[in-house]
């Protein structure tokens, strides 16, 4: 299998992936990649009303300049949802994988945040902002219980806060940006893959490839 072909297999995952999460259809855990986490694989049941999004951020280090790049994904049931909306049979949830790296490019590593425990939800103009505790991946192991504040803007940006003081100021001063995909993109990208996809199959019959979108 070419590169282009694995390359071409890989986004059509990818993106039939995003579209399942994005419509409430259950994702076999068969559909996990790399490049995107599929959240609770086969235990996810019924995800309508979920959002997630990528994470594209830039993180400060001890001297308050920048150097650090952060990319991943995250995914949460909470966004224009109030405290009340949730119990212990429908928890809040929100996760995130996260990967870091020097603006250098070295020192490569991940870090995973889970185990999210709402406690306060308030909405005020077009921000709303939700606290809690989460566990986050850290060289050392595990870290429990470290204080976040997630502020969704506009239902299109996402930041993600979380205590220093727990992490050692590992993730900087500033907070972890990401933007939240709509049902609109989704389907907007998946016409454009269906669209590839025909004329690929034409080009082949003709023994050559379409290339470009």
């Amino acid at each position: 299998m070419t590169n282009r072909t694995k390359e071409d297999l890989r986004t059509k995952l990818y993106l039939l992936t995003t579209l399942l999460i994005m419509t409430g259809i259950a994702v076999p855990a068969v559909l996990s990649m790399p490049v995107i986490a599929v959240p609770y694989g086969n235990k996810w049941q019924d995800h309508k009303g979920w959002s997630f999004g990528p994470i594209a951020s830039i993180q400060n280090d001890k001297n308050g300049k920048p150097a650090w790049i952060l990319s991943g994904h995250w995914v949460t049931n909470v966004i224009n949802k109030t405290k009340e909306s949730f119990n212990q049979t429908n928890p809040a949830k929100f996760d995130a994988w996260i990967n870091m790296v020097m603006l250098n490019g070295s020192a490569m590593h991940k870090h995973t945040i889970s185990n999210f425990s709402l406690t306060n939800a308030t909405m005020l103009d077009k921000i709303s902002t939700y606290k809690g505790t989460i566990t986050i991946t850290m060289k050392e192991g595990p870290v429990k219980d470290v204080p976040v504040e997630i502020k969704v803007m506009d239902n299109h940006a996402v930041a993600t806060s979380v205590d220093g003081a727990k992490t050692n100021n590992h993730l900087g001063n500033t907070s972890i940006f990401g933007t939240i995909v709509s049902k609109q993109e989704i389907s907007g990208m998946m016409s454009m893959m269906s669209k590839k996809g025909n004329m690929s199959m034409m080009g082949m019959g003709k023994g050559h490839s379409t290339g470009q979108w």
